[in-house]
């Protein structure tokens, strides 16, 4: 019984502090959220206290409301600041490309990436989710990529945009590394 009393008090904080965060972020307050939602206010300020036990129905409401997912607004409050270590940052081998992902917290479709090709390597990029856009930069070196039948052949601080949705490679024509940041944005 003491887990449960614990799990729901946690529960019951997360909302009270995600739902105090979004409604000053939004400059809304307690009274205008109440309107917004369709909340009593008196409901309201029992759930932002850690109080109330918010229904499923005011949790579904508040969510609408602050136009955020119900996932967001029951789970624990992240930081805002979020410090990564190059040592902490995920890396991936694909295709004999080094990937470091620079985007600590998942977004669907959103991606960013360094990536890093040894002198002379290809590598062929995956179809992103359809519609989406990337954006790549050359950091170091030179960077030629191929899509649709056309070659486009990048140096240092060059911007690509193109559609994400296509197959695409990369290929470093020198003989030393060539390093590039790529940005996937879903449309």
């Amino acid at each position: 019984m003491l887990t449960n009393e614990l799990d729901l008090n946690s529960f019951n904080s997360n909302i009270s502090q995600n739902i105090k965060f979004l409604r000053t972020k939004r400059n809304y307050t307690q009274k205008q959220l109440s309107e917004v939602s369709k909340i009593p206010r008196t409901t309201l300020t029992n759930i932002e206290s850690g109080e109330g036990n918010p229904s499923l129905s005011n949790i579904i409401k508040l969510a609408h409301a602050l136009d955020v997912s119900i996932d967001l607004l029951v789970s624990a409050p992240r930081s805002e600041t979020i410090l990564l270590r190059e040592s902490e940052l995920p890396l991936e081998i694909k295709g004999g490309a080094n990937i470091t992902k620079l985007l600590p917290e998942k977004t669907k479709g959103l991606d960013i990436d360094r990536v890093k090709l040894d002198p002379g390597q290809t590598f062929r990029g995956t179809p992103h989710l359809g519609g989406t856009r990337e954006f790549m930069t050359v950091l170091t070196g030179e960077v030629i990529v191929r899509f649709n039948g056309e070659e486009f052949h990048l140096k240092k601080n060059d911007l690509l945009a193109f559609p994400g949705d296509i197959h695409h490679s990369y290929q470093n024509p020198l003989t030393t590394e060539s390093s590039y940041m790529s940005i996937v944005i879903p449309s």
